[in-house]
């Protein structure tokens, strides 16, 4: 009997310090917490519900928001003030003590459209003033493409500016013309066979062919810069990117609105309408047959003619159905507006073309003004 009572007596023990204790005797802690939605917009309070279980009064909370910021709240709220690369991972982790565990999720972070003070590009057109648009930045002291180009073009208060976009081998998105390296950098091969990583190490070249410090920028870079500051034209002609690539990254930034996509051909242009009801996609208009392919189409807003379009018939045509008229002057050529004394600019001007796309936008801006 002696060792059954001494058992009941340990029994009897554990039971009272058990009922007598505040906190269970296994307390394994779980982390785990929720978000409303996956998406937000920058500088939107974002409320974050803490559901880890095994938690107690003595337990010990860190966050992690992944753009520096971090919270020992136990239900914090936290806004975004950047895009960042556009995903952030948010981690907590939960201590009792010894025991401790960790929980993580991502979280996209995007621009409004609606820019304080700043038109929609067709708010703008509807001004019925001519627009200058700046052919792959204003390279008259900065690299094509590159994001002192776009810089130089706000300064001098360039309306728009033209860029070429190109996909990198993994995956990424760059300003650049040609699909090969030679001409504007001091590297060689094909884009999308080097890595963002490995394009940035490279310099870009002026429009003589010297050598500078810019860098190669990504479409991000040069939408960030931009972003309230001037209207673009994304290049994404002859097969250069595919539009469904590159929406989702001007939509993120809030740029849409702001925007022509120059998609060029039929197929594309009406894939990119049937995307957004905001998407500006800009065909090029080089003969009858393509005028007629897009005349009864109500979505077209800007529409891209040639020197052998750019006539009374076809422009009067356009304009009937709302289009705004995009032409080019003085692109790819030594020739300047100084060497015809604006002729170009003002054939273009008093047909009722809209926006001027140029290699010397500043002059054409001057001469508009």
């Amino acid at each position: 009997m002696k060792p059954y009572s001494k058992f009941l007596g340990i029994l009897f023990f554990l039971i009272l310090n058990a009922c007598g204790s505040d906190e269970p005797i296994i307390n394994q802690v779980n982390a785990s917490f929720e978000i409303e939605q996956s998406e937000y917009f920058a500088n939107e309070p974002i409320r974050f519900s803490n559901t880890s279980s095994g938690i107690g009064t003595n337990s010990v909370f860190e966050w992690d928001f992944g753009d520096g910021n971090t919270s020992t709240n136990k239900n914090p709220t936290h806004s975004y003030a950047a895009i960042g690369e556009g995903t952030y991972t948010i981690l907590l982790k939960v201590s009792n003590g010894n025991n401790e565990s960790s929980f993580t999720k991502d979280i996209t972070i995007a621009f409004t459209e609606n820019i304080v003070g700043r038109k929609s590009l067709v708010e703008k057109l509807g001004e019925n003033k001519i627009l200058t648009c700046a052919h792959r930045g204003n390279q008259n002291n900065a690299p094509e493409n590159s994001l002192k180009s776009i810089q130089d073009a706000i300064n001098e208060e360039i309306e728009m500016v033209e860029i070429d976009i190109r996909q990198t081998k993994d995956g990424k998105f760059v300003l650049m013309h040609d699909s090969a390296l030679e001409r504007t950098t001091n590297g060689s091969g094909n884009v999308s066979d080097f890595t963002l990583v490995e394009l940035q190490k490279l310099k870009l070249k002026d429009n003589r062919g010297v050598l500078t410090s810019e860098k190669i920028p990504t479409l991000q870079e040069a939408l960030n810069l931009g972003r309230g500051k001037i209207y673009f034209d994304l290049d994404m002609s002859n097969n250069k990117v595919s539009f469904d690539r590159i929406y989702p990254v001007v939509k993120q930034y809030g740029m849409i609105k702001q925007s022509i996509f120059y998609t060029q051909g039929v197929s594309i242009t009406q894939s990119a309408l049937n995307k957004d009801e905001n998407v500006i996609a800009m065909p090029v208009i080089s003969n009858e047959n393509r005028l007629s392919q897009f005349e009864d189409d109500s979505r077209i807003k800007v529409a891209h003619f040639q020197s052998q379009t750019f006539n009374q018939n076809f422009v009067s045509r356009a304009k009937a159905k709302g289009w705004f008229i995009f032409m080019n002057a003085y692109i790819n050529t030594t020739k300047t507006p100084l060497d015809d004394n604006y002729a170009e600019v003002d054939k273009i001007s008093n047909l009722g073309g809209n926006i001027i796309q140029t290699d010397n936008p500043v002059l054409i801006k001057e001469h508009l003004n």
